[in-house]
Order: structure tokens, then C-alpha cells, then sequence
């Protein structure tokens, strides 16, 4: 499974999307649930998945999906 379809498969359960909708344009004005609760959820589900640690300044950086891959792979997550 590539990180594309890990990250689509947790915006399916935070957000209730289909994950056959995930893009990397897709961004919370898209998402009926990604509000501040939501994003939170997000950022949880993320950092527990995948080992990782967002910094309070990250989080408003994690506008999309695109950007969401992007700053995983910084992080050295791997597809």
C-alpha cells in the first residue's frame, strides 16, 4: 500500500469520505467534517499511524491532502 492510499484510508475514517475521493487538492473546504475538531482528529490519527511528531506551527501547514503527503515525507515516512 503506497503512502497516498495509508493517508487516503485515514481520511476515510476521520472524515467519513470514501477514500476514492482522496487528492491531493482535496482541503478542508472540500470536507464537510475537517473543522478544528476534525483537523485535530486528523493530526492524532496521522502522528499515531505513522510514528510521527507535528510541531503546533505544522499544523496549519497540513492544508490538503497533497500537503499532508508532503510533510510525511519530510519526515521521513516511505511509501
Amino acid at each position: 500500500m503506497t503512502l497516498t492510499d495509508r493517508v487516503a484510508a485515514i481520511f476515510e475514517k476521520v472524515f467519513g469520505i470514501e477514500a476514492s475521493t482522496f487528492s491531493p487538492t482535496l482541503a478542508p473546504e472540500d470536507v464537510l467534517r475537517w473543522d478544528s475538531l476534525g483537523h485535530m482528529t486528523l493530526v492524532m490519527e496521522l502522528e499515531d499511524t505513522f510514528g510521527v511528531h507535528f510541531d503546533v506551527d505544522e499544523l496549519t501547514e497540513l492544508n490538503s491532502g497533497g500537503r499532508v503527503i508532503e510533510m510525511l515525507r519530510a519526515k521521513g515516512v516511505k511509501d
